[in-house]
């Protein structure tokens, strides 16, 4: 896939002029919200009711929604692999609406961990600390009462400082998912040059959610904006 070139049937005529343009929007700046999902413990109970993730992307109903999954997945239509999140929530949502969605999976895989890449490297103490971090992200995040809490308060910003310092414990996280999330990043960027001004909700595996933060910041032709504000 060479990025995001195709978003979905009928994707242009879809996307519309949008809602009221912002400032941001005005002066072709892409107002970008990047939104973290428990797709990484996905084969672990949730607490929260999907309807309410559903609810949720319908309220801000972004222009462009981007999921991490292939372009060759959205085509096919096979999502029988993809997490709950998308395939029983968002995927549905954007057949029931005018949301636009944009696949900016490299086929890595949105759980966040490949088979036999656990996001530690090596051995010894910090791989050990590595595991017991993870863990405790797990704990901190499948106790969320809605997609929103994930992203919210004293719970996000733990989970930020947790992921930071497991990042810093593998020297930069795992192999897997240092390419990953560069070629998401990679993506996103190429969507907010091709399509300025449009309103883009970036929905991905919570891990992945302060790197492309940072790195979106980075460029001048994104306004990276909290999803409220979307």
């Amino acid at each position: 896939m060479n990025g995001p070139a195709s978003y979905g049937p009928g994707s242009a005529e879809r996307a519309g002029p949008g809602p009221e343009r912002t400032d941001m929007t005005a002066g072709r700046h892409s107002p970008v919200a990047v939104v973290g999902t428990l797709a990484e413990f996905r084969r672990d109970p949730t607490t929260y009711d999907l309807a309410s993730l559903v609810r949720f992307v319908r309220e801000i109903s972004p222009d462009l929604l981007c999921l991490d999954m292939t372009l060759d997945e959205w085509q096919h239509r096979d999502f029988g692999g993809l997490p709950a999140e998308y395939r029983d929530a968002l995927l549905p949502l954007a057949d029931q609406t005018d949301i636009v969605v944009v696949p900016i999976g490299d086929g890595g895989g949105s759980s966040g961990f490949a088979a036999g890449d656990d996001g530690s490297s090596g051995a010894g103490l910090r791989h050990w600390l590595s595991n017991r971090l993870h863990g405790a992200v797990a704990s901190l995040q499948l106790g969320a009462p809605s997609p929103v809490a994930v992203d919210q308060g004293a719970r996000h910003w733990t989970a930020e400082l947790l992921y930071h310092a497991i990042d810093w414990l593998n020297g930069g996280s795992g192999r897997h998912a240092t390419i990953h999330r560069e070629a998401l990043a990679t993506r996103i960027v190429e969507l907010a040059r091709r399509d300025s001004g449009r309103r883009v909700l970036v929905v991905v595996n919570a891990r992945y959610c302060h790197y492309l933060r940072a790195e979106l910041r980075r460029h001048p032709e994104i306004a990276l904006v909290r999803y409220p504000d979307l």
